[in-house]
């Protein structure tokens, strides 16, 4: 069973946001899930699950897609396709991190006595720059340097960060999200 085009039209008219969401939370190793891989892939599990219900409830699309029901069902599989490519990436993790591709990154092969995670961030930084105010570009160099200011999960720990920076925790939460509105991500 292959969806029709209006059939895949509603699901991207209601989940789209939620699959681009889903999309921003598998992170890791940018070889394995880039964030257009994570759509293509969240796209391919919608397409399965309206086969998965009509499967099992032997309905056709066009009556259960509007369903309560449905939608559960969805979300559940979309949420469950993000968890097991999530502990693909963590179980591959020990062997690709610190690793960066030689022929997207030629400037790290010229670069001597930095890591590859350090010539990572310098280069992300360079390019992301000229999108930030000055505070941000500051917030951002200091999240990039200072590993203490991330939780384990990866998420920015803004309480250290505020302390560091001597301001508000609300003001420094502020500056964290326009931060990563501009880099479509959630810090």
């Amino acid at each position: 069973m292959v969806a029709t085009e209006q059939q895949w039209e509603f699901i991207l008219g209601r989940y789209e946001k939620l699959i681009w969401k889903i999309c921003h939370n598998i992170s890791g190793d940018n070889a394995i899930a880039s964030l257009e891989d994570n759509y293509q892939d969240l796209c391919i599990a919608a397409l399965d699950a309206i086969r998965g219900f009509q499967k099992k409830t032997g309905e056709m699309p066009e009556d259960f897609l509007d369903t309560v029901l449905f939608g559960k069902y969805l979300k559940t599989c979309l949420w469950n396709h993000k968890n097991n490519k999530g502990a693909k990436i963590t179980k591959k993790y020990p062997l690709t991190k610190k690793q960066v591709s030689m022929f997207d990154n030629e400037e790290v092969l010229l670069m001597e006595g930095q890591s590859g995670e350090q010539a990572e961030n310098s280069v992300f930084f360079r390019e992301i720059r000229k999108d930030l105010a000055d505070e941000q570009r500051y917030v951002l160099k200091l999240l990039l340097d200072d590993r203490d200011l991330l939780h384990p999960s990866g998420k920015v720990n803004v309480s250290k960060l505020s302390r560091k920076l001597g301001v508000s925790w609300p003001k420094t939460k502020n500056i964290v999200s326009s931060i990563g509105k501009i880099i479509n991500n959630e810090l």
